[in-house]
This record gives C-alpha cells, structure tokens and sequence, in this order.
C-alpha cells in the first residue's frame, strides 16, 4: 500500500473522510433538533453536504451549535458498524425512526441491492459506505459548515425544499484556515472584478 493511503492526497481517503464527517453532521443535528428529517448528505470536491427537512430555517446561530455537537461527536471516538437487512425490515426501521426520505430511497433501491446501514452512538443512518472506522479519526477543529441552501428533495423542482448544508472538513486545522482563507481571497477578488465591470471602482 502506499505511503498516502490515509492522506488527503488520496481521494478515496478524502472522499471516506469527508462523508464520514456528513453522517456526523446528521448526527449532529438529530440530537440537537430531533424533529428534523433526514435526506441525503454525500462527500463533494471541497467538502460534503447534508440535506435536512427541517420545521425551521437554519440561522448562522444553528450552524454554530451543530459546528460545536460535531466537535463533540468526534471527541466521543463512536465506533462505526456496518450492518445489513432484508428490504421489509429495512423500512420498517427507518419507518419506525420517522424518516420517509430514506424510506423512500430504500423502496426505489433495485431487486436483490445490499441494504447497508451505518451505526455510531445512537445515530444510524441508511448508507452504502465506506466510512472511517470511528469518529475520533476526525478532527473537530478541522471542521468549518460553510453555508446553507435551498435544494429540491432529489433535484425535482415539483417536490419539497429542503434545506442543504454545506461543510469542509480537514485533517489538520491549519489545512482548513489555509482553504477558508483562499476562499475568502477568491471571493474579494470575484468582488473587485465585478466593480471594475460594473464601473464601481
């Protein structure tokens, strides 16, 4: 195996990394607003996503709070387990956990797909994999939630809104100021631009 197997300069450990710390975002929000309902959260280029149904708008102030869960999430070390079931017990149990968007994606799984599910504390959560093997691998000061959307349930503008958070998650926090700080040139620089066409400046 090589030297960067569990380095970001490999993308499988990227991608494994930063959708692991998805499910701990989820996990984050059930504890703190256990009303809200569960859609999709996977890893993306910079960063991951988790789409919510949530009674409330997320406000910075929401953000913040779920920020520190997740710290905390990471510093309990929760053991990920990977379990199977048959398809009928599959939704019963999210039906029993009242989360229809993943009832719904287990119905449209096709004929004879492996039912995989991931399990950390008390938060499960309907998931193909692969994940790292506990939470404590991730870095809770390398965690930044960056902003929040709007996004169609499944990309059909004739379903519901929810809403999409979106995070960045690094091994080291200096990683991640270095990445909120270009962030931040970039968009300066997108502004400049934008007078300069506009003739602001």
């Amino acid at each position: 195996m090589a030297d960067n197997q569990f380095t970001f300069e490999n993308k499988e450990y990227r991608d494994t990394y930063r959708h692991t710390v998805s499910h701990i975002l989820a996990q984050a929000v059930k504890r703190l607003y256990p009303e809200v309902k569960l859609a999709i959260g996977p890893s993306i280029e910079n960063g991951f996503y988790y789409d919510f149904d949530a009674p409330f708008s997320f406000t910075q102030e929401n953000l913040d709070a779920i920020e520190a869960e997740m710290r905390k999430i990471c510093k309990e070390k929760l053991p990920l387990e990977r379990f199977e079931l048959p398809r009928d017990e599959a939704v019963r149990f999210m039906q029993e956990r009242g989360e229809p968007y993943k009832v719904e994606l287990i119905n449209d799984l096709p004929e004879g797909e492996v039912i995989s599910f991931y399990k950390q504390g008390d938060f499960t959560d309907l998931c193909a994999g692969p994940h790292l093997d506990t939470t404590g691998r991730v870095k809770g000061n390398g965690i930044k939630l960056t902003s929040c959307t709007g996004a169609y349930w499944r990309g059909d503008s004739s379903r519901k809104m929810l809403q999409r958070v979106y995070g960045t998650a690094f091994p080291k926090k200096d990683e991640l100021d270095a990445y909120l700080a270009r962030i931040e040139e970039a968009k300066k620089r997108d502004h400049r631009k934008l007078g300069r066409d506009l003739g602001l400046f």
